[in-house]
């Protein structure tokens, strides 16, 4: 049986452990949480933002879809974070390693010696050198992040759950998101994959086939309902709500001007507020910004959405504020 969970304990880390560790400063600050497109124009300010997941006993940050750093307390109990080293030392990485950063630092290449991290100078050349390794498909998804300030999780991989080694892959959600159920019911969780319109795995030729996305968004249904999946998906994702809140109390007192978290997430972390729904049915987004006239003129689109699927198009910015559905 598989376990899904979110958990990181935000009560830990005090003014010291803040100051012991400048590299987690500049992270919160570095945070723009969801929504942040709704504030300020994004092309002039700050370029090096991060998005923040939570995990199970870890916390994710990412640049454009790109983890760039796993933060945690080791065995040690010392809080660290491990990131990639073709982001600490660029072309020199091999992209097979993590380097560990600590309150100690981290380990010079060449020699291995620890050597002192340089707030906050590190930090903006690592994500530089994240943004080299940036996918189209990914930077969508950060843009639509910008645009839904109820975002809850991104990149959100779920545990694989069945005995027969064929079926164990474990699916990847690019968004979760809280929907309001309106007078007072309530919200709902619902999740959406995004696509290029020009992938492949959203369209086929054929009547008899169906295109690849079809089978993906049915394998996240079927985790849903396996067990006592959709109830831990609810508790997962209202732990997830009050962890954002607590960390953003926390990183307000470092960036005061940091962004709201969204009102869907500061009504579901509140203290006796009822779990979220789960909706059980995937959305499909596609960036559509090129125009491809093909995509709809070739049938693809209705062939989508003839097999039950929502599909939400996207062929410029205003498009990018997700389509709420009718419940049930």
């Amino acid at each position: 049986m598989s376990t899904f969970g979110r958990e990181f304990p935000v009560e830990r880390i005090n003014c010291q452990l803040l100051e012991e560790n400048p590299w987690f400063k500049d992270m919160l600050v570095y945070w723009r949480p969801a929504g942040d497109a709704l504030h300020r124009n994004l092309t002039k300010e700050n370029p090096k933002r991060l998005r923040l997941a939570i995990r199970d006993k870890y916390l994710n940050l990412y640049r454009d879809g790109q983890s760039v750093a796993k933060i945690e307390f080791g065995r040690s109990g010392r809080l660290q974070a491990r990131i990639n080293d073709k982001y600490v030392y660029g072309d020199k990485g091999s992209g097979k390693v993590y380097v560990t950063l600590t309150s100690g630092g981290f380990p010079e290449q060449e020699t291995g010696r620890l050597r002192d991290y340089s707030s906050p100078a590190d930090l903006g050349r690592w994500i530089s050198n994240a943004d080299n390794h940036v996918h189209k498909e990914k930077q969508f998804v950060d843009l639509v992040v910008a645009r839904n300030p109820d975002t809850i999780d991104l990149e959100m991989a779920l545990p694989a759950y069945l005995p027969d080694p064929k079926e164990r892959k474990a699916p990847r959600m690019d968004l979760v998101a809280l929907e309001c159920l309106g007078n007072g019911k309530g919200w709902r969780v619902v999740f959406w994959e995004a696509k290029l319109v020009t992938n492949g795995e959203a369209r086929c030729q054929g009547e008899s086939k169906e295109p690849k996305i079809v089978a993906q968004l049915w394998e996240y249904t079927k985790w849903i309902e396996f067990a006592d999946h959709e109830i831990l998906m609810a508790q997962a994702c209202k732990r997830t709500c009050e962890i954002l809140v607590g960390l953003h109390e926390m990183a307000k007192r470092l960036r005061p001007d940091i962004e709201e978290l969204g009102l869907g997430i500061q009504e579901v972390a509140k203290p006796g507020a009822a779990l979220p729904l789960i909706d059980k049915k995937p959305r499909l987004l596609i960036d559509d910004r090129t125009g491809n006239v093909a995509f709809t003129k070739n049938g693809h689109l209705d062939k989508l959405r003839h097999m039950g699927l929502h599909v939400q198009m996207v062929q410029n910015d205003d498009q990018m504020t997700l389509e709420t559905r009718a419940w049930p």
